[in-house]
This record gives structure tokens, sequence and C-alpha cells, in this order.
């Protein structure tokens, strides 16, 4: 198990050396313009400069802000996973117990301070983490998320097909950010909603549809309760990368099978080391379609609600089993590009 670093989450840190990469093919990542495309739209919209200055105002498009009704949010389903299927690699990891490199310490929120009590037997339901709902053509559907804390303030973690749909196929459609989400709720967005500015993900899950590749992005426009960044307004988890695969883990996500995915769920333990055949943790979690993408937590803080993001929730078999991806230093490549897509 992993020894944990001292770490302060009194403010910002960005990691300002990498480690050597490793050569291989599955590294590099591409991004996109959120698309936005709603009902009645032949094609998906596009911008003009000064459209996207006055959004950065507005908080994102006005109509998909409008568009994401309560009723809308209640009635999305849960975007479904990909098959878990065995992705055979030339090289296996050696070490599932090695400690992770920290490229960014978590940071709390500037105004959102505000905690729950969590029912037992679940941990502080933290206000960085959210209900991601994702509006295709006339659909509606989710996953979850967390906010990071990079110097744009602006950046989502994520599954990869969350935000494109793999192997021949797009770039998904009308993405909104919603913190710490609760249909139960009178206020089912305690502190407003922040939509898609730009999506990133790994070229290798964008071409090959390779799990151990599926870690998306999400840059967003200033938006919520309070018109600005959504790291600002909710605080941001910290990254880790370079670890091993086994380690302590508490999992955060909207799971379909846990109250409708209608509220956070969170789930708590060891994550092990897959298979020697590829590059992923697991943990049986039983956590449905809809928690795709919820962060995976190392060195959670139940008093602040902040911690390290080292995998995000992949898939799940018949067994409740879910599984995450490895972070490496090509993820951490990705969070920076992501930061830089501001």
């Amino acid at each position: 198990m992993a020894v944990a670093p001292v770490l302060s989450s009194a403010g910002p840190a960005w990691a300002d050396t990498k480690p050597t990469r490793v050569a291989g093919s599955d590294l590099g990542t591409s991004s996109s313009l959120a698309p936005v495309q709603l009902p009645g739209d032949k094609a998906p919209r596009t911008y003009s400069p000064a459209q996207l200055q006055t959004f950065e105002r507005t908080g994102g498009d006005p109509a998909v802000l409008a568009y994401w009704t309560p009723e809308r949010m209640k009635a999305a389903k849960p975007l479904d996973a990909p098959g878990d299927a065995v992705w055979v690699e030339n090289t296996a990891r050696a070490v599932a117990s090695k400690a992770p490199t920290v490229a960014t310490k978590p940071v709390a929120a500037t105004i959102a301070t505000r905690e729950i009590d969590a029912p037992p037997p679940v941990t502080n339901f933290s206000i960085t983490n959210g209900k991601l709902f994702i509006g295709g053509y006339e659909s509606g559907s989710w996953c979850s998320a967390s906010a990071i804390n990079t110097p744009s303030k602006r950046v989502l973690i994520t599954a990869g097909h969350c935000v494109h749909s793999g192997q021949g196929g797009t770039w998904l459609s009308n993405l909104v950010f919603v913190p710490r989400y609760n249909a139960f709720n009178a206020d089912r967005d305690p502190v407003g909603r922040f939509q898609a500015y730009q999506l990133r993900t790994f070229n290798e899950w964008m071409n090959n549809s390779n799990l151990n590749r599926d870690v998306g992005w999400v840059t967003t426009f200033s938006g919520g309760d309070w018109g600005t960044t959504v790291v600002d307004t909710v605080g941001g988890h910290g990254l880790a990368y370079n670890g091993g695969t086994e380690f302590d883990v508490s999992v955060f996500g909207y799971p379909s099978n846990h109250d409708g995915g209608n509220r956070m769920w969170a789930c708590w333990g060891v994550a092990t080391d897959n298979s020697i055949w590829d590059d992923r943790s697991k943990i049986t979690c039983n956590f449905g379609g809809g928690s795709s993408g919820g962060p995976w937590i190392w060195n959670y803080n139940n008093a602040n609600g902040l911690g390290l993001v080292r995998s995000v929730m992949s898939t799940v078999d018949g067994g409740g089993v879910n599984r995450g991806p490895y972070f490496d230093t090509a993820v951490l490549d990705g969070t920076n590009a992501a930061n830089g897509d501001w």
C-alpha cells in the first residue's frame, strides 16, 4: 500500500517538472470545442470569437443552460458505459504499490464552502464532485465528474467515453456540470451550473476505444451562481500520477442503480491491480451506469471534501466490480493541455 506524503490544501500548486515519458503510441490527446446541438438544430452550432467572449460573461450559451431544465435533468438516462473487454498491452506494470507523484495539490473553494452531513455509511459528499449532463440530439444522459485544481481553475476530469463515444464515434454535445446535484432537494443545483467550453480525451480512446485511456477532460466557462470559475466556486481536487495500481480510495459518482442516479453516492476501500495484462485498478463498488467519470480519490479528507484524483470510473461488470484507468505521465500531460484549452 502506498505511503502518502504530507500535503497542504491551503493553496494551489502545479508541477513544473515531469518524469521521463514512456515511449508509446497511446500518449497523445486531442480536443474540440464542446459541440452544441439542441432539438431543432440540424447541425452543431458555430460561434464567433465575440460570441464566445459574451458566453464567458453569461456562463455559456443561454440556450444550452435553458435546455437543461429540472425536468430534463430528472429524465436523463445514464450514458452507456463501454463493454469491459480485456485490452492486452505489450508490457504490464510490475509494481502495484509504487507511490505516486503529486502533480497538483487540492485547493479549497473561495466562495461555496458549505458542507452537508453525510448519512451513514458514506463519507462527506464533496461539492467538488458533481453530475455531468450530456444532451445529444433530442436526448439526455449523464456521467459523473469532478473539478481539479489547475491554473485556469476551469478543468473537470471524467471518463473519455463521457466526452467522446470512442472508435468510429463523435464528440458528445450540450455538456453541463452541476456540482453536488441532488434531485431530492428543493435546490437541485446548490451552486449553479457550468457549461462545457472545450472537450479533450486520448487519441487512443477516440480511435480504438482503449479502456486503458478512458480519461476525458472538460474545460468550462465561468458560471454558477456567482459567475466565476468552477474551482473558485467549489474547490478543486489535486492530481496524482505514476503511482501503483493498488491504493486506498474513495469513489464518488451518480450510479443509476442507487437512488436512480438522482444523488451522489460514495464507496471506499482498497483499489487493487486489475490484471497483468492492462493498466487498470479495480474495486467492488457495484456502481452502475451514470457513475462513469466519477473520481477515484486517494487521501480523501472528510473535513474539507478534497483529495487527490488517481483514477476515474470507467466500467462495471456483472459481479459489481468497477474498474478505472491508470494515471501516468500522459494523464498529467492531458491535464496540462486541458488547462491550456482556455
